[in-house]
Order: structure tokens, then sequence, then C-alpha cells
């Protein structure tokens, strides 16, 4: 695969900081109870007051908060009478001539969200190889947010230097769905392109319906029965695998082959096997750990077997059901709890197996506890389903097992 010429991938200039200033301010919308989506292009959003936008204050305070956390910088927030477009503009003066960088936040649930700073020139190199893959691509259909890491590099710069226009819609199965039109490349998730098959019966029939249209999947592993499904509804699927720390590391476009790492990754050497090794575009090579555990076919070709932190995806977010369950047991009324994921029959989120302490009926503890997930834990983290009974479930060998 031969990298795309570097010259041809834009620096982060205004049209690129006001999309991503937009869809923080989309997401603070959504965080007030507005409507999360604005379907507007940005330059119709520069010219919007943030007065019309629908933020208050407060929330204009907090868009100005997020934008100097990923741009590094310490703006005054908006007067509700300005334009939104001035925002953008006076992050780019804030770089002026010196080096550019955005901080992306990993959605951790457990303490403040990580932040990991990308330099300009490092976001600019990893286009490089990844445009290769969709170069033959005519428009981008975009349902991630675009200040997410995922979101900005596919949703954004890669479409930006592809010179392909860009359309972003909510992540709803029937609209995305609606949108799509030959040549697009399509940035979603697993949860999306799962919640698509089964609403359109994919699972049970090939059709033509993905011919010509190009299905992006990231964030989470997509499970093989989805990505078999569009692949006999003619979607040409690509896979892609990485974190928030190093970028995109690899990709695969069938769920039975391996991933295959990127040009300018490669896996480190000697005591550093377990690592993966990122030659930069300043000459430097740099080693960085592996988040998950990693299966080894030869030096380009791996595959993922989970994450080492225990982490796992609720909707594009990384949960981690220990710290869940360690909330769920602060409460006066659980003598010990299991968290899991569901299995994908069940649904898309938590579980969780509750064992009443002494005095507390069932019916009374699961009201109360309702009321304190609620209190304590974020939407992806809350359980959808509880089970309740005297210990919790063990196999042979005395191990929790799931239920």
């Amino acid at each position: 695969m031969k990298p795309w010429p570097l010259e041809k991938i834009p620096r982060l200039g205004e049209r690129a900081v006001t999309a991503i200033v937009q869809s923080i301010a989309q997401a603070e919308m959504g965080r007030h109870g507005m409507p999360g989506f604005v379907a507007c292009p940005p330059q119709d959003f520069s010219a919007m007051r943030w007065q019309d936008f629908g933020l208050g204050p407060e929330g204009v305070a907090n868009v100005a908060r997020q934008c100097n956390a990923m741009f590094r910088a310490s703006l005054a927030p908006p007067n509700l009478a300005e334009e939104c477009g001035r925002l953008p503009l006076r992050i780019l003066e804030h770089w002026g001539d010196g080096p550019v960088a955005v901080t992306f936040f990993t959605s951790g649930s457990t303490g403040k969200p990580k932040p990991c700073t990308h330099p300009e020139s490092h976001l600019r190199q990893e286009i490089t190889s990844l445009a290769p893959l969709v170069e033959n691509c005519t428009s981008a259909l975009v349902t991630a947010p675009l200040h997410h890491m995922y979101g900005f590099t596919f949703g954004l710069l890669l479409p930006l230097s592809l010179g392909i226009p860009v359309r972003c819609v909510p992540p709803l199965p029937t609209l995305a769905q609606a949108q799509m039109k030959p040549g697009d490349m399509v940035v979603g998730i697993p949860l999306l392109w799962s919640r698509l098959a089964d609403l359109r019966g994919w699972k049970e029939r090939a059709s033509e319906e993905g011919r010509g249209v190009t299905a992006l999947t990231a964030t989470a592993p997509m499970p093989p029965d989805v990505a078999h499904a569009l692949l006999r509804q003619g979607f040409r699927v690509i896979e892609f695998f990485g974190s928030s720390e190093v970028g995109v590391v690899c990709h695969r476009f069938h769920p039975d082959d391996p991933f295959e790492l990127l040009p300018h990754i490669s896996r480190g050497k000697g005591p550093h096997a377990d690592m993966l090794e990122r030659c930069l575009p300043e000459g430097e090579c740099r080693l960085y750990p592996v988040q998950d555990v990693i299966t080894w076919l030869d030096e380009r070709r791996l595959l993922p077997c989970g994450r080492i932190d225990a982490a796992v995806q609720v909707g594009g977010v990384n949960v981690y059901p220990g710290h869940v369950a360690a909330i769920l047991e602060e409460h006066e009324g659980v003598r010990c709890c299991q968290v899991r994921l569901m299995r994908p029959e069940e649904g898309h989120r938590l579980k969780a197996f509750v064992v009443p302490a002494m005095g507390w009926t069932v019916d009374a503890l699961r009201e109360s506890l309702a009321v304190h997930v609620r209190k304590r834990l974020k939407g992806p983290e809350r359980p959808t389903r509880f089970s309740f009974g005297e210990d919790i479930p063990r196999g042979p060998v005395g191990k929790p097992t799931d239920w």
C-alpha cells in the first residue's frame, strides 16, 4: 500500500477547528436536554450567534472550557451575542506561528478522562496511511462526534484530505441508513452497525443494499456476525483497531482475517516485542505500550484478544465493570455484586447480579438501587438489567461465571 502524499494532507485551519467547536457545542446541547445535533454546515454555524444556537451562559462557558482543554488554550467564554465563528478564530490566533497540537480524551469511566495530546504533524502523518484505503470514496457520511479522536480522524481530517463532501447525521440506525448512497464511506461504531443489521434483518438474508458503500468501524470490536451480515449486503467493511495514545494501529477488511499494521506502525523489537513502535514524521521512532492482549501472527499481522485494563465498550465509551460493581456495593443494601457486559443476544449494555444485604427485600433494593445508580453513575455505566440471588453465580472451580 503506497502512502498518500503528505502535501495532500491539509493543516488544521479555520474549517477544521470550526467543525470541532461545533461538535463540542452540539454535545453540550445534549447535556442540557436539548437536541444534541444541529444539521448545518460549519460555515452556517460560524454565522450564528451563541444566543441563537440555544446555549446559555453556563453552556457556552462549558464549550470554552472544553475547547481550552482540547486546544491547550486559555480563552475566556464567548459573549452570548458573539458569533459562534469567532471562537475558532481565537483558537487559531492563540496558535499563531507556534506548534499546533490537539488533545483528545479517553472515554474511561474511572476518575478524570486521560488526555492524549497529538501534534498536528502526527495527525497528518496518520492520514497518509489511511487515505489509500478509502481513496475511491466520493463522499463521507459521519455519525461519530468530530471532537472525539475517531470522528476527528475519519470524519474530518480524512475527508478534507480526500477533498470529498461530508454529511453529518446523528448515530440513529434508520436515519443513517436512509442517508447512505453509493460512494459513501460511512463512519460508524459497532453498536450502530449491530442495531442496523438487526433492524434490517441483514443477519438472515443477502441483498444489494450496501453496494458501493464503505462501512468504517472502530472504538470497539465488531461482532463477526454483524460484519458478515454487512458483507452479504454488498458493503465494503473496514475495521480499525487503535488507541488514544497511539492513534490508528491496524485494519482489516474481513472478520475472519487478522489485522494488518499501518505502514508507519511496526512491532517493537527484541525486549520490546510486546510494544508498538511508531516512526514519526520527524524521524524519531517511539515505543508505545499496548493496552490490549495481542496475539502476533507475524511481524505485521495480529489479533487483539481483549483489553488488559478490563474495560468494555458501551456505545463507544470505555466502561469498567469493576468500577461499576464497587459503586453498587457502596449501597447499604448490597452485600456483593458482579457486573458484566451483556452477551450479544441480551443487548449492548451492562448487567448486574446483586446479592442483597440482610434485611433487604428484592423489591425494596431494586427501587433504592435505581436512585443510587442515577446519582452515582454515568449513562453508559448504568446496568440496564439487574438479577438478584443468594450468592454470585460460580462455576465448578468456584470462579464467578455468567448468568
